[in-house]
């Protein structure tokens, strides 16, 4: 529209809304603004148009927009800033801009709105209905001109162009991509005063081409959301967080956000957020000339049928991912493919904006936005080609790669993969891979610190077993897994399921070690039991592993020992100081640092009961053997915060404090559960509490150091 003055951003948008005949009230709720500025901005529209009232505001808008083909919309622009400027800056230094991104990332619609604020005007051509070969005519149509004779319609726009230089848009290149990239170059070459802003779905790869993604939506696409399901529902109330998950869901595409917001007057915002896995069945139902526009499968369509059968194939396989991917992964589903021809078909594919790279620094990873994977998958699925074989031999052998490494694996490394071992392990339902793959994702999901994960694989390892033996072992670990978090209730039973598949496999001396350890979880754990174990049951219990313990074997001796200790007591947690000293001597004979460990806690706890504080704070420096242990095994013998809780014990707060360094969780708790030491309780506070002050040299006074004898007294 000419005007005497330049039309603000925000005037643009209340005259767009003009043109649809809104009312200043409507105007002001979709802009967000008060009813007398939406007077303002008309008032300074008709003075800057020189109309005298609204209606022939509305008809000169219109007449300008159809000279210039500008597609009106009856939705306000919100948000882009950032990309507005940064196109605006490129047109200013390059004659061709385009802008690229994936299926309803709203690249169309920016380009409208910046071709919109442009002084001199813009002619907007849309390509979508035109076929191979009208690329020229149709520009040459937008442009006003006709070929003739011998001349083409390129001949023609070119023509125009010299005369009368113009601003072009080339709206949705990608199926003539290489008719309009002909036709631009030769633009450019000839017509030194045109600019062009194009979209595509991928570059146009013109010489001087200067190439914009347009980005999904962060924080924005909330108020995106919110505006469009608010015009459908004026009352509309949700939670901020909901709003949030939703567009992270739709991964932050505008047009996918604005069919879910047009659905929230039916099914409201929490309804939408029920059913984010029918993901193409919710982002559908638009209406329109535009038959792509109707729904997102419609549209990701679009950009399929560009695709040659090789892409398409490879598109279809990488549905199967439900996280990131890179070559090595893509080519486990076409090993005989080649990594190089998987390399170059997955850059086409990024390409065309089906793929999207990986964050940088993340190395060469990639993935499907959440919307084309479910188009992947559904395409995958109509193909009839069953490639989850593949896709879990591969979760396999990367889980068992990376379980070589566990000690020096990175967490980024495991989260980047993990959500793929899952679903592969979720796909595989029997057979030696699915077995190794529970295993090793149980194992890395423990090194990882998921401890309640790692215990369900172990559970689920043990159904998958090849035999009643492994099953009966990776019982047995699960149960330990539980005790690395005290939770005795789920460990007592994984320990009686342990022995109940140790009897199935013929082994009944192996039985002895899960049922000892069933009673020492029953008693050392007790206070963690919705309902305590029966003593009877605890008896009985332990008569059956007392009857099928092996002399020969020294570990089930020391079990049972140590539970006999511990089943002695009176109450839970007073194990029988006598036993406990035969319950360490028997564990050390085996020479298992995990099976001293947990008969020097049963020591440690009859002394400290007995009021011999001194004494259990002399088994420390014993339990400092669980250094040489890994991470799995000093969790399971609780031996660190066991030490330090005998440091607080005997006072000597210094050591206490230094065992816990990093950790004041654990110190915290020590504290808690030794309030009974009087005086010696407030200044452990102030060292937990004013860690600087304890660094200022609040030791403890020598005649309350401790210097424990060698361990070889500890018996004695």
């Amino acid at each position: 529209m000419q005007c005497r003055e330049q039309v603000s951003a925000r005037e643009a948008e209340v005259l767009a809304a003009i043109r649809g005949h809104q009312s200043n009230a409507r105007i002001a709720a979709r802009l967000h603004l008060s009813v007398r500025t939406v007077e303002s901005h008309v008032s300074s529209l008709l003075r800057k148009a020189g109309v005298p009232d609204r209606r022939s505001l509305a008809a000169l808008a219109d007449a300008s927009a159809g000279d210039r083909g500008l597609p009106a919309y009856p939705t306000s622009f919100v948000g882009r800033a950032h990309e507005r400027a940064e196109v605006s800056a490129a047109l200013r230094d390059s004659r061709l801009v385009s802008l690229v991104g994936p299926v309803g990332v709203g690249k169309t619609r920016l380009a409208v709105e910046i071709a919109a604020d442009l002084d001199g005007g813009a002619a907007f051509v849309a390509l979508v209905p035109v076929r191979a070969g009208e690329v020229a005519r149709t520009v040459a149509q937008v442009l006003g001109v006709t070929e003739r004779p011998p001349g083409t319609p390129a001949d023609a726009v070119i023509d125009r162009l010299r005369s009368a230089p113009a601003m072009l848009v080339l709206d949705n290149c990608e199926h003539v991509i290489d008719e309009a990239g002909a036709l631009i170059a030769r633009i450019l070459r000839s017509c030194p005063h045109t600019t062009i802003l194009a979209t595509s779905r991928e570059r146009l790869a013109v010489p001087g081409e200067r190439l914009l993604v347009v980005p999904p939506w962060g924080s924005e696409a909330q108020r995106l959301f919110l505006d469009r399901a608010r015009a459908v529902g004026p009352d509309l109330l949700a939670e901020r967080a909901v709003v949030a998950r939703l567009c992270t869901a739709l991964d932050g595409m505008p047009l996918a956000i604005e069919w879910v917001a047009a659905r929230t007057a039916s099914l409201g915002v929490d309804g939408v957020h029920a059913a984010p896995d029918d993901r193409l069945r919710l982002v559908s139902g638009g209406r329109g000339p535009d038959q792509r526009h109707h729904s997102l499968a419609t549209v990701i369509g679009w950009s399929l049928d560009l695709l040659d059968d090789e892409e398409r194939v490879l598109f279809r396989r990488l549905g199967m991912f439900v996280g990131g991917f890179d070559l090595d992964a893509v080519t486990a589903l076409d090993p005989e493919c080649g990594v190089g021809a998987i390399a170059d078909l997955v850059g086409r594919l990024v390409d065309r904006s089906l793929v999207v790279p990986g964050r940088p620094g993340a190395g060469a990873r990639w993935s499907l936005p959440a919307t084309v994977r479910a188009v992947a998958r559904r395409e995958l699925a109509a193909g009839g080609e069953d490639i989850r074989p593949r896709y879990v031999r591969w979760a396999a052998d990367t889980a068992a790669r990376m379980e070589t490494r566990i000690g020096r694996l990175m967490s980024a490394e495991f989260d980047a993969v993990a959500d793929d071992l899952r679903h592969a392990r979720a796909s595989a339902t029997e057979g030696d891979t699915a077995y190794r793959l529970a295993k090793s994702l149980a194992r890395l999901s423990f090194g990882r610190g998921h401890v309640v994960a790692a215990r369900v694989h172990y559970r689920t390892a043990a159904d998958l077993a090849p035999d009643p033996a492994a099953a009966a072992g990776d019982l047995g670990t699960a149960a330990a897994v539980a005790l690395t978090v005290a939770d005795g209730e789920t460990a007592f039973g994984l320990l009686l399921a342990t022995a109940d598949r140790a009897g199935q496999a013929g082994e009944n001396a192996a039985r002895a070690v899960p049922l000892g350890s069933a009673v020492i979880t029953a008693t050392r754990f007790a206070m963690c039991f919705t309902e305590q174990v029966p003593r009877d049951r605890v008896v009985a219990l332990l008569e059956e592993a007392t009857a099928l313990t092996d002399p020969a074997d020294e570990r089930a001796p020391a079990v049972v020992a140590t539970a006999r200790a511990w089943a002695a007591g009176r109450r839970p947690l007073e194990p029988d100081l006598e036993l406990s000293r035969a319950a360490v001597a028997a564990a050390r004979r085996t020479g298992d640092a995990a099976l001293v460990l947990g008969a020097l806690d049963a020591l440690g706890t009859a002394l400290a009961n007995a009021g011999r504080l001194r004494r259990a704070h002399r088994l420390s420096d014993e339990l400092a053997v669980v250094a040489g242990l890994p991470d799995a095994a000093r969790r399971l013998a609780d031996a660190e915060p066991a030490a330090a809780e005998n440091d607080w014990a005997a006072a000597c707060l210094a050591r206490a404090t230094a065992r816990h360094t990093g950790d004041r969780r654990l110190l915290t708790e020590s504290v808690a559960r030794w309030e009974r030491i009087d005086a010696r309780f407030e200044r452990a506070v102030t060292l937990v509490l004013m860690p600087d002050r304890a660094a200022e040299g609040h030791a403890e006074p020598a005649d309350l150091k401790a210097t424990p004898p060698a361990p070889s007294s500890v018996q004695r």
